[in-house]
């Protein structure tokens, strides 16, 4: 009895409820809420139950508030920092992330405990001051390494080593958690904790100590409640579609090892807390308390990390320079630092809380630190929260009020009732959390509310290699700064010093290179993905035809739409314009501005704000803007402003003139001006895109040829006469800039003719990227002019089913069935606009003729039938199957066939002709799905030389990627005509070194041959962002980067490529080629396994299934496959590149043309003289063989 009188005078701030000491070995615990035999026997007060003083409720707020805060970036930055793994492996989910997470985990504990050293010793130091000026002696015990006191409950070995492994496992877990699903994901499954450590408890209860489990009826529907509001937030549709096994099993595990720590630190340490219940502590020794237990536990779990991280160390990781612990500091950037420093102070605050209060206190807590971490992660990371999510987060909340509070108010209340004694007027701080736990996640949910409907757009760093060679399926990026800067001229911007810079808080965002030179951390962005949802979609999504439209005003309109797409979709931003201090954060005074309203920037209700400083600007006009200068380069375009009338032809204007204009267009920044197609680039400085009809107007002056790098000469028709007045200019272009690109195969060979370099680059509309406008369809017109008109854009459209059979110009009627002719889904209209439309005269008469005609292509039709190429070609890259309908008479509507002009460009379409049997109608009456023509492969080429020539200047390159023309989307990767028997997977073992041309048409003849295939880069240093790899990826095949582990392959091979190849084949199946064997025609699928050695005795080809290795060791000791072909000598290599006469039997003739006619697969060169190969001599084997089968053809790599 006196020990309690000793308690009861030492807890005159702190009322406690006082309870009978229970003897060992008493009777079981009687039902909480049946009746109770005096005297009462309860079980002993969690502290929780406890009341605690002001001073001690803010020294918990205080910690409670770091842990919730430090645990919320560590969750955000360990997400990110795992994404950026994912990036880093290609989006690979063979790489197992266990090695990641084990270095993170490893990292998080090792510098967790250096930082809780040094904190420690820093209070240490000021608690020893204070107790010297107080006169008192300082009792701190000393622990680990001579200054950490140590904890009693770490006195045991077993307990010690115990705790410390569960620290271990449970970081583990929840780290492998976020690497197979969100964080919100990992956030809501640990809201169960509270469960697990109600169970634990129980069973240690049960077990260990023999006593009552300590399950109520109240803690029992606590429970239930938890899980009910977990299951709404996880069933919702944002968190629901990334729930996975893995992360929930990880997540699961986490929580169990975690509260397992818990317990077992509370339960052995049971006296401890007793005795802390009843005294006052100050928060040094809180915060002494705190450390001491993390540092304990911390240091022995960083044990067995350290030796996982050296294990993780020694192996390595794909793509990695450095090592793993390297790139997650410097590589990775913030959130590597961030994930790793971040753990430690959260964890730190964590286990001080748990000082101070018991377990099940401590669960409570982390029940609103899991809802503040749901609500956090959801914002970052883009996740909205449904109205069923929320009421979820709320009953979880409600489960946790509870499972803590509920029995605590029961007991209290029976107390009271049979000992008449009323309860301490103290703070309870169940309560007082729990209140501040809902307005924490109130607060944090109203200022981030407008984030969960709205989502930011992906932003490229232009510090780093932004291109990558696989485009990663899982998009989680990281969250744009609040401040941004914004310039999207393609000229250097223009102001005061103060203007131009760029604070440490702002992100400038950047759209041409040119312009941001002096800024190498600046950010690209693609638009058209930005302003998804919004009013300006359309805008940016039909560029092309609103540069033609606004001309030198277009770069003003894209900054005012990136302005307000940011403000739009990201809340809480502020925008202002590089060289401007005016700073934006509110879209609402500038609604208004409609850039489709008119020709005219003034008459737009243009933001005019944005761009000059108010007290600047007072008329609102571009008078005042005399600080951005257009006049630094020029873009011009082919065609024509206002045409007069003597211009047209036979009374009609053929609108493929425009078409082709806007193919130009696409790739520019703006249109400065339009210039004649006859005399475009005479007396003409700047950019210009020269895809025409050639004529007389290529003159050779100085000035033009000082001007010529600026002029690309593709997508070029023209014969005759034309070429020889021209041989000086051509000559001059093709020795000083690139070969000539033509539009038709007759050029190509005049060209070769007069020996100036060229290849055919087909048209450059296959480049076309339009969705077109709506076009009024109430009103239809009943000739086949279209006098429709557009309809205004709006925000979120409803696209049309696109049902519609779209005849154009067709040549011959009577070879279209008539049931198709007549259908009432079909609509007939006229590429030639007739002398009568109007405003024919005019610019914008014309080309909205032609956007009416795109428009209809890319937004109604199923199907074209046409005689006209620039329909057939724009629909085709647009996705539009094509029946292209010719003439017995050679006769189209835009001219005559038999001359060429169109000779090599109708092969991409399926071809319909009366008379030829190769050409009959075979499509039935059009119902249902019309597949592509399998000549959507070559457009695909032609698309993909276009990109890989254009990519070279920096103002088309940038254009491209802005609007979201790269990657291009490949028309023929769902053809449905595709042959079945062909083989889909090819294998490549290369080195750095390696990367080349010649690497590269190896490559290419693969995609030549066989376009929708995966092929694999296995290599130990080459990175995914390889310069020479990545135009694959941007062409849109299929292509991917990964290492392999040459360690553990058979040592009796080590002096051949032998055990690697036969490794990756048993792994993967498919077909291995070396760096210097070429493909010349498909490869089967049903080929029979085998492999066939070079001169080296190195694998030029195999060929094996995957697990299937019984072959292989066969082939090893001389059984060759019933399938071979030519593998070349030094000299033989040499002679077919260099000697036209020198011929190699069994190919059949051109391999591009006659491939079906070889017997051979491939032809294999010796490897070192074909890397020696500076040019291939035209007409020659090699000529053949690796120039004329090419996809990026405008790289000419032979000569005359």
């Amino acid at each position: 009895m006196v020990r309690l009188k000793k308690k009861r005078s030492a807890s005159k701030v702190l009322p406690v409820v006082e309870q009978p000491r229970r003897e060992e070995n008493s009777g079981k615990h009687p039902a909480l809420l049946g009746p109770s035999p005096p005297p009462p026997i309860l079980p002993p007060l969690d502290r929780s139950h406890a009341v605690l003083s002001q001073t001690t409720f803010l020294i918990v707020f205080s910690f409670t508030a770091c842990w919730y805060i430090t645990s919320s970036k560590n969750a955000v930055a360990t997400q990110q920092l795992l994404h950026n793994y994912e990036i880093l492996i290609n989006g690979n989910h063979e790489h197992s992330p266990v090695g990641i997470v084990l270095a993170l985990t490893a990292l998080q504990l090792f510098i967790g405990l250096i930082m809780c050293m040094a904190l420690l010793s820093l209070v240490s130091f000021m608690k020893r001051d204070l107790c010297t000026q107080k006169g008192s002696p300082n009792k701190t015990k000393e622990g680990i390494f001579g200054m950490i006191p140590r904890p009693e409950w770490s006195k045991s070995r077993s307990r010690l080593a115990g705790v410390g492994i569960l620290h271990f496992l449970g970081c583990f877990c929840t780290n492998m958690g976020f690497a197979f699903g969100s964080a919100s994901v990992v956030q809501v499954v640990k809201l169960l904790e509270p469960i697990e450590t109600l169970l634990l408890t129980a069973i240690f209860n049960v077990v260990v100590l023999r006593t009552w489990h300590g399950i109520t009826c109240i803690k029992t529907l606590s429970v239930l409640t938890i899980i009910c509001g977990t299951t709404m937030l996880l069933l919702q549709k944002n968190i629901g579609q990334n729930v996975n096994y893995q992360s929930v099993m990880f997540s699961l595990l986490s929580g169990i090892f975690m509260a397992s720590r818990n317990v077992t630190k509370k339960t052995f340490n049971k006296e401890k807390i007793n005795e802390y219940n009843n005294k006052e502590k100050e928060w040094i020794q809180a915060a002494v308390n705190g450390m001491s237990s993390f540092c304990t536990i911390t240091a022995v779990a960083v044990i067995p990390a350290v030796l996982f991280l050296v294990v993780v160390e020694f192996l390595g990781s794909t793509g990695m320079e450095g090592g793993i612990t390297v790139w997650m500091l410097k590589t990775a950037g913030q959130p590597g630092k961030e994930a790793i420093i971040f753990h430690g102070l959260y964890n730190i605050a964590s286990i001080s809380v748990l000082s101070i209060i018991s377990a099940q206190s401590h669960s409570l807590l982390n029940v609103g630190k899991r809802i503040f971490n749901v609500i956090t992660a959801s914002i970052i990371f883009h996740e909205p929260i449904s109205s069923n999510g929320i009421l979820g987060l709320c009953i979880a909340a409600i489960g946790g009020i509870c499972y803590t509070c509920g029995p605590a108010y029961i007991e209290r209340y029976h107390h009271n009732n049979t000992s008449n004694k009323s309860g301490g007027r103290g703070i309870s701080f169940q309560y007082v959390s729990v209140t501040c736990i809902i307005l924490l996640a109130v607060m944090h949910l109203s200022t981030g509310l407008d984030g969960f409907t709205n989502s930011i757009p992906t932003t490229i760093n232009y510090s780093q290699d932004i291109v990558s060679v696989t485009l990663p399926e899982l998009p989680v990026p990281s969250p744009l700064p609040v401040k941004h800067v914004v310039w999207m001229f393609p000229f250097p911007p223009k102001g005061s010093h103060e203007t131009i810079l760029i604070s440490t808080d702002e992100t400038l965002i950047c759209a041409y290179t040119n312009a941001c030179k002096d800024y190498p951390s600046h950010s690209k962005i693609n638009l058209r993905e930005l302003t998804i949802g919004t009013y300006y979609h359309n805008y940016v999504r039909d560029h092309t035809y609103y540069k033609v439209r606004h001309m030198s005003e277009f770069p003003f309109h894209i900054q005012a739409i990136t302005m307000m797409a940011l403000l739009q979709r990201q809340s809480g931003s502020c925008v202002r314009m590089l060289g401007n201090s005016a700073t934006f954060c509110d879209d609402k005074p500038f609604l208004n501005y409609n850039p489709y309203s008119s020709d005219h920037l003034n008459s737009t209700t243009y933001p005019f704000s944005f761009i000059n400083s108010i007290a600047k600007d007072i008329n609102h006009s571009l008078l005042s803007m005399s600080d951005i200068t257009m006049t630094t380069e020029n873009f011009a375009m082919w065609g024509a402003e206002d045409l007069p009338a003597e211009h047209m032809a036979s009374g009609r204007y053929n609108s493929g003139e425009d078409v082709q204009s806007y193919a130009g267009a696409g790739w520019l920044p703006f249109i400065s001006e339009i210039r004649f197609k006859d005399s475009a680039i005479l007396n003409y400085t700047g950019y210009f895109i020269a895809n025409a009809l050639l004529s007389n107007g290529y003159a050779s002056s100085e000035d033009d040829i000082k001007n010529i790098k600026n002029v690309q000469l593709l997508s070029i028709y023209g014969q005759g006469k034309h070429m020889d007045d021209m041989k000086d200019y051509l000559e001059k272009y093709t020795e000083t800039v690139e070969a000539f690109g033509c539009r038709s195969k007759l050029t190509c060979r005049e060209l070769k003719a007069r020996k100036i370099k060229s290849y055919f680059s087909a048209c450059l509309t296959l480049t076309m990227n339009m969705q077109g406008g709506l076009v009024d369809r109430k009103e239809e017109s009943f000739t086949r002019h279209v006098y429709n008109q557009l309809l205004n854009p709006n925000a979120i459209e409803s696209i049309p089913e696109k049902n519609k059979i779209v005849l154009v110009d067709v040549q011959d009627r009577n070879i279209v069935p008539k049931d198709v002719w007549n259908s009432p889904n079909a609509i007939h209209m006229k590429a030639d606009i007739h002398a009568s439309y109007p405003s024919l005269t005019t610019k914008m008469g014309r080309y909205d003729y032609s956007y009416k005609l795109l428009s209809t292509y890319a937004r109604e039709a199923k199907v074209i039938i046409t005689s006209r190429i620039h329909v057939g070609l724009p629909a085709a890259a647009l996705g539009v199957p094509v029946i292209f309908v010719e003439s017995g008479n050679g006769w189209l509507p835009g001219g005559r066939q038999k001359v060429g002009r169109v000779e090599g460009l109708l092969d991409v379409f399926h071809r319909v002709q009366a008379g030829d049997n190769s050409k009959n109608w075979t499509y039935g009456n059009l119902d249902g799905e019309i597949p592509h023509s399998n000549g959507v492969h070559l457009a695909d080429r032609y698309r993909a030389s276009f990109w890989h020539r254009l990519k070279k200047t920096d103002f088309y390159e940038d254009s491209a990627r802005l609007y979201g023309m790269i990657p291009l989307k490949r028309l023929g990767r769902k053809n449905i005509n595709v042959k079945i028997d062909m083989q889909e997977k090819f294998h490549f073992v290369l080195s750095r070194n390696d990367l080349g041309w010649q690497t590269r048409r190896v490559i290419e003849h693969v995609f030549y041959f066989h376009p929708n295939c995966k092929v694999f880069v296995h290599s130990n240093d080459i990175h995914a962002r390889a310069s020479d790899l990545d135009i694959f990826v941007e062409s849109g095949y299929d292509l991917s980067v990964q290492n392999y582990d040459s360690k553990s392959l058979k040592d009796e091979f080590s002096s051949s490529d032998l055990p690697i190849v036969f490794s990756i084949l048993f792994k993967y199946g498919g077909v291995f080629l070396s760096k210097n064997t070429l493909l010349i025609k498909e490869m089967p699928a049903s080929l029979e396994e085998g492999l066939v050695l070079d001169g080296d005795g190195n694998s030029a080809m195999a060929f094996y299934h995957q697990n299937s290795n019984e072959r292989a060791l066969k082939a090893l000791h001389g059984v060759p496959p019933s399938w071979s072909f030519p593998v070349l000598s030094d000299v033989e290599t040499q002679k077919c590149a260099n000697d036209p006469n020198w011929k190699l039997e069994g190919l059949g003739g051109s391999s591009s043309s006659s491939s079906s006619s070889s017997s051979s697969l491939a032809v294999s060169l010796d490897a070192s003289a074909y890397a020696s190969i500076g040019a291939i001599k035209i007409d020659t084997e090699c000529y053949r063989i690796v120039e004329e089968p090419c996809i990026y053809c405008d790289d000419l790599h032979w000569t005359y």
